[in-house]
């Protein structure tokens, strides 16, 4: 650990999304939904919304982050790593920080997405340079160089985007997950040099207690299982049954719902299921192959889920039965969404179109559609939504700004 400078005690250092912000991975709540209504009369019916901006961030897989009127994404440039802090509404940059940064097997580039949080930025950089950022200047508060031992696979780096609340910073790694002390860097619990999975941290409540759920992988790296802990301690609740998968390669964020959890990976054997979870307990509730999803992610929207298999279906599954309610092709196995005011705002893998579809389990039906890069479409990363703005990146590190604020 090397701490650059002391910050002064950070009271309520959970973050509070005001208005429309998506400071986060995933949204406001890591669940990748916005609570934005009208943003779709921006986007005229048969025609396209107006783009605000274009710039580059280089190549990864990190999303943005928006904070009021600053954008947060990383990207790499074939030597190093590079935090932007944008304009969000003209893609100006404010600021930049960069630290020297080697290549990865696969798909080189940062996997994470920056946290705003109690006017810091938290980034995880693709070999586990872990930050921590003044949000409006920039300057440099600490950082930690994590082990190569956290990463799930030397091929894959570091993935998770951090979860800062109640002044901890916590990973997904490690066999039970891995928390810093907000003010410094410093390890509070979960240090016990293992290896994680590829799942970002999610938060839940059991009863008067609050926890965070994770994936775990086993020493063979052959099985992961879901784990849910206590916040503040690290103590273990409860964890799932072994799950087939090689290499830590679960790829899609958790669903966590009302005392229960969705997990599905789709690397080597595909599975999705849900678990009932209690103090030392969780049992599977049911499991099938219907929403097998890759490194796409899952919204649960009124009792059902939606996500992107694998095979690049697009998929409409009830949250109760794991019953398939329908299926819709045309969006490839890295297929990503997020979603907004009763729709789906969905991202395919190959070519980088832009969907928007109802959420409704009455079947599937297409609103709006575009073509949004101009580059390289390739993506694996959802969109950001925020005051009416929806930011898109692709794998190269396009970022695509288009404006769906309606005019007065």
């Amino acid at each position: 650990m090397r701490p650059i400078c002391q910050l002064p005690l950070l009271c309520a250092l959970a973050w509070t999304a005001q208005g429309d912000d998506w400071p986060q991975w995933r949204g406001p709540q890591r669940t990748g939904i916005s609570a934005e209504t009208g943003w779709v009369q921006g986007w005229p019916e048969g025609g396209t919304p107006p783009v605000a901006w274009r710039t580059q961030a280089g190549k990864g897989h990190s999303a943005v982050s928006v904070q009021e009127n600053h954008a947060y994404t990383m990207g790499w440039d074939g030597r190093q790593d590079t935090v932007f802090c944008l304009d969000v509404a003209t893609g100006k940059v404010i600021w930049r920080q960069s630290y020297p940064c080697g290549d990865i097997v696969q798909w080189s580039g940062p996997r994470s997405t920056p946290t705003v949080a109690g006017g810091l930025v938290f980034t995880l950089g693709q070999h586990g340079q872990l930050r921590a950022w003044d949000a409006a200047q920039g300057t440099a508060r600490w950082a930690v160089d994590l082990p190569p031992n956290y990463q799930p696979d030397v091929d894959y780096g570091f993935p998770w985007s951090p979860l800062v609340e109640e002044g901890l910073v916590i990973l997904g790694t490690g066999s039970r997950g891995l928390a810093l002390r907000v003010t410094d860097g410093a390890f509070v619990w979960g240090n016990d040099g293992k290896a994680g999975a590829c799942v970002s941290p999610m938060p839940f409540d059991l009863g008067d207690t609050k926890g965070v759920a994770m994936v775990s992988m086993d020493p063979s790296r052959n099985h992961v299982s879901v784990v849910g802990v206590e916040f503040q301690t690290g103590r273990e609740l409860w964890r799932t049954e072994p799950w087939k998968e090689k290499w830590g390669a679960a790829c899609s964020d958790l669903v966590v719902h009302d005392g229960r959890v969705f997990l599905s990976t789709a690397e080597q054997y595909k599975r999705c299921a849900q678990f009932i979870f209690g103090t030392g307990t969780a049992k599977e509730a049911w499991s099938n192959q219907h929403l097998s999803t890759y490194t796409g992610n899952v919204v649960l929207i009124q009792g059902h889920l939606y996500g992107v298999d694998k095979t690049g279906l697009l998929k409409c599954v009830d949250w109760e039965t794991g019953a398939e309610r329908w299926a819709q092709r045309g969006f490839g196995e890295h297929g990503t969404l997020i979603a907004a005011g009763g729709r789906l705002i969905v991202q395919s893998g190959r070519d980088g179109m832009l969907t928007v579809a109802d959420a409704t389990p009455d079947g599937y039906r297409m609103r709006r559609r575009m073509k949004v890069f101009e580059g390289d479409p390739a993506t694996f990363t959802p969109p950001s939504l925020a005051g009416g703005r929806l930011i898109c990146r692709s794998y190269a590190g396009e970022l695509v700004c288009l404006n769906l604020q309606q005019k007065d």
